[in-house]
C-alpha cells in the first residue's frame, strides 16, 4: 500500500490495482483519471489500465497493463541500444499521435485541467530553489529560463489530451522483445501544448534518437510541426522543477530517482540545449 498525490495504491494478485481516495482532492483527481482512461480505451487502441469496479465511495480497481516498469534499466539499455532506442521512439510516437487526436475540447471541457500540473509555476520554484541551489550565476540562467517558459505563446491548434508525464516511468514493456505494450499514470492528464508530452524524450545526448525517431512518426501522422527548441525548454523547466523539489532532501539522497549531482548535471545540459550558457 502506497501513497502517492493524495491516493492509496494498493497492489493485487492478477496485475491488478486498487486505488483509494485520502480526501476530496484525491477523489476528484481519481475521478477524472478514470474518464481519461474511459476515453482512451474506447477510441485509442494502445493499452492503458482498465477500470473493472468503481465504488460510489470514490475508489476503483483498475487492470493494469501487462508488461514490466524498469524505466532506469531501460534508460542505460536505449544507451547502449540505440536500435532499441530508435524502435521506442517510434513506438510512443505512434501512442502520441492516436493520444493527441482522439479527442477535441468539447470532449474534455469543464472536467480535464488546462494547464499541466508539472512543472511548478515560477513563484513555487522561486521560494524553494535558494535552498537547494547557492550558485548565484546558475540561479540567473535558470531565471532566464523560466521567464522564456512563462512567455511562451501556445496556439490553439496545439492544444490536445496530453498525458503530462510520459517517460520510461510510464511505460509497460515486453520483458521478451523490449516492445512498448502501453501507457499508463494519466493523473496528470490535461488539456495542454501538445509538446509537453516529448519533454522526456530528450536525454542527455546530442543525438535524441528517442525524440527524433519519435516524431519521425507523430508529425506525418498528424500533419504538424513539432518545434524542437520549446520540447527542450520544456524539458529544461522540468529539470529545474524537480531541483527545486529537493528542498530539504539531503544531496546524497536519492529525490525522484536522481542524487543532487544528478539533478544539478540534468539542469546545466538542458539549460546548455535552449542556448543559456
Amino acid at each position: 500500500m502506497e501513497p502517492r498525490d493524495r491516493r492509496w495504491a494498493v497492489l493485487l494478485p492478477g496485475d491488478r490495482m486498487a486505488w483509494f481516495p485520502m480526501d476530496e482532492a484525491g477523489r476528484r483527481r481519481l475521478t477524472t483519471e478514470r474518464r481519461v482512461l474511459r476515453l482512451l480505451a474506447d477510441r485509442c487502441s494502445f493499452r492503458v489500465p482498465r477500470v473493472l469496479f468503481e465504488a460510489d465511495a470514490g475508489w476503483d480497481v483498475r487492470a493494469s497493463v501487462p508488461g514490466v516498469c524498469d524505466p532506469w534499466g531501460l534508460y542505460r539499455r536505449t544507451r547502449a541500444d540505440r536500435d532499441l532506442a530508435r524502435r521506442l521512439g517510434r513506438a510512443v510516437g505512434a501512442v502520441l499521435a492516436e493520444q493527441h487526436r482522439c479527442a477535441q475540447r468539447a470532449d474534455v471541457k469543464g472536467w480535464l485541467p488546462e494547464a499541466p500540473a508539472w512543472p511548478e509555476p515560477a513563484q513555487w520554484i522561486g521560494w524553494r530553489l535558494p535552498d537547494v541551489v547557492t550558485d548565484t550565476d546558475l540561479l540567473k540562467r535558470i531565471g532566464c529560463a523560466i521567464r522564456r517558459y512563462e512567455i511562451q505563446a501556445v496556439a490553439t491548434c496545439d492544444r490536445v489530451l496530453i498525458h503530462g508525464d510520459i517517460g520510461f516511468h510510464n511505460m509497460a514493456i515486453d520483458p521478451h522483445t523490449a516492445e512498448l505494450v502501453g501507457i499508463f499514470d494519466y493523473d496528470g492528464a490535461a488539456w495542454a501544448d501538445r509538446h509537453h508530452d516529448f519533454r522526456y524524450l530528450v536525454f542527455d545526448t546530442t543525438e535524441e534518437n528517442e525524440l527524433e525517431s519519435a516524431l519521425a512518426v507523430y508529425e506525418p501522422a498528424l500533419g504538424v510541426r513539432i518545434e524542437r527548441e520549446r520540447i527542450r525548454l520544456y524539458n529544461a523547466v522540468c529539470a529545474i522543477s524537480y531541483l527545486a523539489f529537493r528542498r530539504g532532501t539531503p544531496p546524497e539522497a536519492r529525490s525522484c530517482g536522481r542524487t543532487l549531482d544528478e539533478d544539478l548535471r540534468w539542469v546545466h545540459k538542458a539549460l546548455l540545449a535552449i542556448g543559456i550558457c
